[in-house]
């Protein structure tokens, strides 16, 4: 009566390991498929914000570039004056200087312009490398806290 029972129990074992393969398997593959997705979605993204005015700045020359010596003068107390005012360095937007906060600012309104069109609602989680940071999330906690 032994030998019937321990096939019987070798049996059950290797249909839970069979079928705990099987779910592993197919926990892989759903997982795969939500890597991929979010994969694509950050391209996406990118490539919208890839079309954000502020892009268009960084194309444009170096103040030096544009600015006559006699304001150039100006516009390095005007970088001080900010440096200053905000503890930060401010940022060339092609024709002025703007407080790197403010430049930031516009940044995440364009991004979160680039999670409607796109139907990003979590881009914590739907998003991935840098652009899955709290700081890129218009609804993040650091963005309300320093307003």
């Amino acid at each position: 009566m032994d030998n019937t029972r321990e096939p019987a129990g070798h049996l059950s074992a290797i249909i839970g390991i069979g079928l705990l393969l099987i779910g592993l398997v197919v926990f892989g593959v759903d997982q795969q498929k939500a890597w991929s997705h979010q994969a694509e979605l950050t391209k996406r993204f990118e490539a919208c914000m890839e079309s954000a005015p502020f892009k268009q700045s960084l194309r444009v020359p170096r103040p030096e570039a544009v600015i006559t010596d006699d304001q150039l003068q100006n516009h390095f107390d005007a970088f001080d004056q900010l440096l200053k005012e905000t503890g930060l360095p401010p940022i060339w937007n092609g024709k002025t200087l703007v407080a790197w906060k403010d430049y930031h600012k516009n940044s995440i309104e364009f991004a979160s312009q680039c999670h409607t069109q796109l139907g990003i609602d979590q881009p914590q989680r739907q998003l991935k490398g840098t652009y899955a940071k709290p700081v890129w999330d218009p609804n993040s906690p650091i963005w309300r806290q320093a307003d």
